[in-house]
């Protein structure tokens, strides 16, 4: 994961992630972070593999009170060269298909940049929704973009 995520990083205005977050982590952040996944069971960590690399991860957490907890937001990423084939899709199905058989899980929330329209388009046809916006909620390249907030019922 350590050596995938730089790569992430290619090409992707729209990762609120940067070169400098990543020089952060160590191989001991992740271990914890796989740790605090794996003990939770109202959070999820998919990895999708091709050719024993990385292609795509998807994370989601719910929400950490007890009247938040029937729903949580999700991150995603997909590794440049398995854009566009479908790996995006793939994770967010598993995510929904997932949280549709939990016994706690009610709603999947995002956040995506407004120009991000590939991503708006995947979930829009995934039955997700927009109920809101961050105005000028991240500053790239000295412009603003809003945060569209989208989410499903499962």
């Amino acid at each position: 994961m350590l050596v995938a995520a730089p790569k992430a990083l290619i090409d992707a205005p729209y990762m609120l992630t940067t070169i400098e977050d990543l020089e952060k982590l160590s191989l001991e952040n992740i271990k914890k972070e796989l740790e605090y996944y794996s003990t939770n069971p109202n959070y999820l960590k998919l990895v999708a593999e091709f050719e024993n690399e990385i292609a795509g991860v998807i994370d989601f957490k719910n929400g950490n009170k007890e009247k938040i907890a029937h729903q949580g937001s999700f991150a995603m990423t997909v590794l440049p060269q398995f854009r566009n084939l479908g790996v995006g899709r793939a994770l967010v199905e598993s995510l929904i298909s997932w949280a549709r058989n939990h016994k706690t899980i009610e709603k999947i929330c995002l956040e995506v940049m407004e120009d991000n329209y590939g991503a708006i388009h995947l979930y829009k046809s995934l039955n997700f929704v927009e109920e809101g916006r961050k105005a000028k909620a991240v500053k790239l390249d000295g412009r603003y973009q809003d945060l569209i907030l989208m989410a499903t019922f499962v």
